[in-house]
């Protein structure tokens, strides 16, 4: 419950600034990128440090309070507050991999911000045998100020002398409605599990937890396209090569199915036994991981339509996409969940995430002038 909050305000801390130095960068890679570079880390470090410190600062002083008055479960509160200092280091390890993945250096990218915390976390379970969320949350705040460091060590190797000025004004154009379009994506993915802990007890909320876990092993292939293909959107928009963005497209979520197709199909089959897995009383979570995996692979068969968006100039539209579907899954938890529990909150999930998708397609018709659903 702490890690989907941390999360979620963890998101909101990066101001809408990873995608833009995606943006900036991938589009003037190889001609302006050693000039703004520079720049354009030290403006980017001074919104997202003001931020995120805010936030942690706010999360940390008043987690019991959080805890009791909004979730009603008091041993939340001192987890809350030992997994806060994890919020600015997760805000800067990400500005700094999608820093990276502009420049094209993919694997470093990906290390920082989908390897790094999660292999250091898994061996401090095994060498430390950590047995309770206590100890878990302040091993985990631990390890991600490790992934920032070896972060900036890979960054500093990337660090050149340019002296080329990125202006505040074009920064925050860019970023501020791609702030509410991260922010409200979070919501879309994790605002179901949150509110559906107002309502369900513990051991059922860590039912719908994992079975979001797993059904977002569905999108795991659009994570991994979009590290390389996103710069790439940016240059070919930059440089008005509009076939060869449609063509890469298109091409990016023939593959993207394929892959997840397979996935989908045996988590459709046989959600007892892969929820069973994580240990007795799981698998009756069962029904969750099903109606989470449809929302999830509709994510996958529509592409990378936010990147689309976002690395071709239409954040405000991105945008509007983004706030429909956050007013939506809010909506719909607050509907379904006291009614039907957790399972109205997994279909509100899913429900979110398929519009979110589905309308961002319509974007990139209007705006780009192809379907992504038309990949075939």
């Amino acid at each position: 419950m702490a890690f989907s909050i941390v999360t979620l305000v963890a998101a909101v801390s990066k101001v809408g600034l990873d995608n833009t130095v995606l943006r900036f960068i991938g589009a003037n890679q190889g001609e302006l990128e050693g000039s703004i570079l520079n720049s354009l880390i030290k403006k980017c470090t001074i919104l997202s440090l003001v931020c995120s410190l805010t936030v942690t600062s706010v999360l940390f002083l008043c987690s019991d309070f959080i805890a009791v008055n909004l979730f009603n479960k008091p041993k939340l509160g001192p987890v809350l507050q030992f997994v806060a200092p994890a919020i600015v280091a997760i805000t800067f390890s990400s500005l700094i991999a999608m820093i990276l993945q502009g420049m094209k250096r993919v694997i470093s990218s990906v290390f920082i911000l989908n390897i790094a915390s999660n292999l250091l976390l898994v061996m401090c379970l095994f060498t430390f045998s950590l047995a309770d969320a206590k100890s878990t949350a302040i091993a985990f705040s631990l390890v991600s100020v490790v992934t920032l460091i070896i972060a900036l060590i890979l960054l500093k190797k990337s660090s050149d002398k340019g002296t080329g000025v990125i202006e505040w004004a074009t920064l925050l154009q860019s970023c501020l409605p791609l702030w509410l379009v991260v922010t409200m994506s979070q919501l879309v993915l994790w605002g179901g599990q949150i509110i559906a802990g107002i309502w369900e007890e513990g051991a059922i909320v860590a039912q719908l937890a994992i079975a979001q876990r797993v059904a977002m092993l569905t999108s795991f292939v659009l994570i991994a396209i979009n590290m390389v293909v996103a710069p790439r959107f940016a240059a070919m928009y930059k440089a008005n090569k509009m076939e060869e963005l449609k063509n890469l497209a298109l091409f990016s979520v023939k593959i993207m199915t394929i892959v997840s197709l397979p996935i989908v199909i045996i988590m459709l089959l046989f959600p007892h036994f892969i929820m069973s897995i994580f240990g007795e009383g799981f698998d009756d979570g069962a029904v969750y991981l099903q109606i989470l995996a449809i929302g999830q692979f509709i994510n996958v068969v529509t592409g990378s339509v936010g990147y689309l968006l976002s690395m071709s100039g239409h954040e405000k539209d991105l945008r509007n996409t983004t706030l429909f579907s956050g007013v939506l899954v809010i909506t719909l938890c607050l509907v379904l969940t006291p009614i039907l529990g957790a399972l109205g909150a997994a279909i509100a999930t899913s429900v979110a995430v398929a519009s979110q998708n589905l309308i961002a397609v319509f974007w990139v018709k209007k705006r780009l002038g192809f379907n992504t659903l038309r990949f075939w």
